[in-house]
């Protein structure tokens, strides 16, 4: 029974993205972002490229003869089977579609995936590499490895006309600082922080979970379980422990007994999502939108109690309520990150600078994102409607009706 609540525990702790929000949430932070670069985009689907021991081949092809520049009309393709015998497309298939969209819709900011030659007639001055989830980073610091091996991508570099970044849905801690580590200097967006058993849970639960995927990796033994060593690969690819699960498909950075199923006949094991595919979960399932018991959960989880049954809450509009949310997770520390406030909400980090630059226009905060006097109030106002409510259900002492009391039994004397 104790295995069964701490299964539903991190259960509740998946992050389930619909197709519609992966679409847009996506699509609106590269349209924000890209509005801020001078010049055309070049945006890149990531996806598995070839490679001889450990090293991808370049990107671009070169020139035989010095001096050694990139040549040719044609990028490389958006869709491609690395493995002959294995032609399925992963994530980088969604994400071809919007990189396409994008193209249309605006061709003179974005290009899909240009060649050099391309890159140079239309002054590209952004190379961006999108993807759904940044897990260990692997794959994105390949990609852009790839393009780093190439001299004329070097040069443009050098001379300041090219910049990289990585765009994702969303990104563990641990995979950003592996990408932005890249000797190309490359910046990295996403809509979210991806939730990890580490940064879901406190050290104490993190520890039972883990316990728990591995005593139930469907590709380990029972009998092979050592209760007294950790760092198996149960969590996923990278030992990651993604918490996170799109419409498209399941990563593999989330903990293997949820898409793994057992060979064995004696304990056999039926995963959630068998071999990644999310397609049999009900579609009702997936979204991450605001709602109004989810804001009063969130509330609660950082603390804010009060808050989270004050009228102000419980039957203002989700604007409104988010609002008080974002003034309720301000009041604890990291503040100025967008990305733990985004874990504290629940909410796309675009959205939580949105909100920060509303209230600091109201006066609500100030440039620190601290509160001020007026947020403070506003906060104190939303609360006190807690104690008015309480107030009015427990009248006073001396108005209760209280009922004679009688004995029942008698006791005899000593």
């Amino acid at each position: 029974m104790g295995d069964r609540n701490l299964a539903e525990t991190l259960l509740s702790a998946f992050s389930l993205i619909s197709r519609d929000e992966f679409h847009d949430h996506l699509r609106r932070l590269i349209r924000e972002r890209a509005a801020l670069v001078d010049g055309v985009v070049a945006l890149y689907a990531e996806r598995e490229l070839r490679h001889r021991w450990g090293t991808p081949h370049r990107l671009f092809k070169e020139s035989k003869k010095r001096p050694l520049r990139a040549e040719g009309k044609v990028g490389p393709a958006a869709i491609k089977a690395t493995k002959a015998y294995d032609p399925s497309v992963g994530s980088e298939g969604i994400v071809a579609q919007l990189i396409t969209e994008l193209c249309k819709e605006s061709p003179r900011k974005f290009v899909s995936h240009p060649g050099p030659e391309q890159i140079r007639r239309k002054k590209v001055r952004a190379f961006w590499i999108v993807t759904d989830l940044i897990g260990t980073g692997d794959r994105a610091h390949r990609y852009l490895e790839a393009a780093w091996r190439v001299r004329s991508v070097r040069s443009w570099w050098s001379g300041q006309f090219l910049k990289f970044a990585v765009v994702a849905y969303a990104s563990t801690n641990r995979g950003e600082k592996f990408v932005r580590g890249h000797p190309c200097d490359p910046e990295v967006f996403h809509v979210m922080p991806c939730p990890t058993i580490d940064t879901a849970f406190s050290e104490i639960e993190a520890t039972a979970i883990k316990r728990l995927c591995e005593i139930y990796d469907p590709t380990v033994p029972p009998q092979r379980v050592d209760p007294w060593v950790f760092g198996s690969p149960s969590l996923g690819y990278g030992n990651t422990g993604a918490l996170i699960v799109f419409a498209h498909g399941a990563p593999n950075n989330i903990p293997l007994m949820f898409h793994k199923t057992s060979k064995s006949r004696v304990s056999p094991w039926i995963p959630l999502f068998p071999s990644r595919v999310t397609a049999a979960v009900d579609c009702r399932s997936f979204g991450v939108g605001m709602s109004q018991e989810k804001i009063q959960k969130l509330l609660s989880n950082i603390g804010q109690l009060r808050l989270a049954k004050s009228k102000a809450v419980v039957e203002a509009s989700i604007p409104t309520a988010e609002v008080f949310m974002i003034l309720g997770a301000l009041s604890r520390p990291l503040r100025l990150s967008d990305n733990a406030l985004s874990l504290y909400c629940g909410m796309p980090t675009y959205k939580v600078a949105n909100l920060c630059r509303l209230m600091a226009g109201y006066g609500w905060i100030d440039s620190r994102r601290r509160l001020t006097d007026a947020g403070q109030s506003q906060l104190a106002h939303a609360r006190k409607n807690v104690a008015q409510q309480i107030h009015k259900l427990l009248p006073p002492l001396c108005q209760r009706s209280q009922k004679p009391y009688y004995p029942k039994s008698l006791r005899l004397s000593v």
